[in-house]
């Protein structure tokens, strides 16, 4: 592969990924230290969106197993430090660290799990609510993981009854049901007045939510067409999409009719989104003209997610001029969903080799699997593993991977690195 420094960045610029194939790269190197680098995979989660993808500790974690014991008690003994001493947050780094001590506690040393108790132990309460990963010390202890929070948050309800809990904690010991936690803990309700405090706090909090449900039921009676005009003509006029998209052939004129009366483009991007999640009814003549000027404007990203239902020569002629030319957004992209050609592969690729960050370009990019999901082609193995391997997106690398299959074109060298994947382990 070249130099130990070629080495270190073709290994980084993957792991960052979380592709299997810096564990490919770090096998067949044993040669050089990777220690730097595992030790910033077990302090950092660089999912492009974790709330989506969740922690990749078991990513990090399949680094830490395979090194050499000088090596691992190493990387440990920097991670043990971080653990001790860095500020408990709500970030997504922080729940990712939390998780891999608790499989470093599990698997190698058990203090890891001892120094998460205590952290957890001395935390104040506003740090308890607020921001520190409880779900933690429940996957490293179960049940008595879950005793140990339901204490001390029952303990800090006692004292602030302003505070707001759910039952998130109660469903999530591992192996065990929800129904089945709640009644353990209820017996320990009877002689523990914190578990009692917790219990009665998340009861609190049921009744709230069922009182809310009921109220919005007895509100009910809108039509969803009315709910869709009060979504429309309040606040920035996003209308969820579960709401248009139950809107009758006649509601959806009723907008498009609207639509012709207003007089500026922010007025008209507010249809176009709109029409971005059914189709516009009377067709793309009406809206080919719509386009701007200013080529690579918000409006004309509406405008295109609008088209993308429709397939005709002026949509597939735009289309053309996007892929030759480098100065159209690749969010024109979406118009080939509909008017796609054998061929088109190669030119796409080209337009993703060009972005310059492609985490910031990742909700227009994303619209290239839409492309291959509508049409199944051997052509689609150059753009999808250009996508595959610039997407710090472990769902999007899966569907990737899965569209290939289905082409029958997916790369043995990808199927290679599906194991050590950061999500995509069995998927194929």
């Amino acid at each position: 592969m070249g130099t130990s420094r070629q080495v270190h960045a073709q290994f980084w610029k993957y792991a960052q990924l979380g592709s299997g194939r810096a564990f490919l790269i770090f096998r067949e190197h044993k040669e050089v230290d990777f220690t730097r680098e595992i030790i910033l995979l077990c302090l950092k989660n660089y999912a492009y969106d974790p709330q989506c993808e969740g922690d990749r500790s078991e990513y990090a974690m399949q680094f830490v197993r395979a090194l050499s014991e000088k090596q691992r008690n190493r990387v440990l003994a920097i991670i043990k430090s971080h653990l001790e001493n860095d500020k408990v947050s709500d970030d997504w780094d922080c729940i990712h660290l939390y998780y891999v001590a608790v499989k470093i506690a599990h698997e190698l040393e058990p203090f890891f799990g001892e120094i998460l108790r205590r952290r957890f132990d001395e935390c104040d309460d506003e740090t308890l609510i607020d921001v520190f990963p409880s779900s933690a010390l429940i996957e490293l202890d179960g049940f008595d993981g879950m005793v140990r929070v339901a204490r001390k948050f029952g303990k800090a309800f006692k004292v602030h009854d302003d505070w707001y809990a759910d039952d998130y904690y109660t469903i999530c010991v591992p192996d065990m049901d929800g129904e089945s936690v709640r009644a353990k803990l209820g017996e320990l309700a009877e002689s523990d007045q914190d578990i009692r405090a917790y219990l009665e706090r998340i009861e609190e909090c049921e009744k709230k939510s069922e009182e809310k449900k009921a109220e919005a039921k007895k509100n009910e009676g809108e039509s969803n067409f009315e709910c869709v005009k009060k979504y429309f003509y309040t606040d920035r006029g996003i209308v969820p999409r579960r709401y248009a998209k139950k809107l009758t052939i006649d509601e959806a004129k009723y907008f498009a009719d609207e639509m012709t009366k207003v007089k500026t483009q922010n007025e008209l991007t507010k249809y176009l989104r709109l029409f971005s999640s059914i189709p516009y009814p009377y067709g793309a003549d009406d809206l080919i003209p719509l386009f701007s000027k200013r080529k690579n404007s918000y409006f004309n990203s509406c405008l295109v997610d609008a088209l993308s239902f429709f397939t005709s020569p002026e949509i597939r002629s735009l289309a053309e001029k996007a892929l030759d030319s480098d100065d159209y957004s690749p969010f024109y992209l979406t118009l080939l969903i509909k008017n796609y050609r054998d061929g088109d592969g190669s030119k796409i690729a080209r337009k993703l080799r060009a972005i310059k960050n492609f985490e910031d370009a990742h909700y227009d990019v994303i619209d290239v699997t839409k492309i291959y999901e509508e049409n199944v082609t051997p052509d689609c193995i150059e753009p999808l593993t250009v996508f595959y391997e610039r997407t710090k997106c472990g769902l999007c690398r899966i569907r990737a991977v899965k569209l290939m299959d289905k082409a029958g074109v997916l790369p043995q060298n990808i199927r290679d690195e599906l194991p050590f994947d950061s999500v995509a382990s069995g998927v194929i």
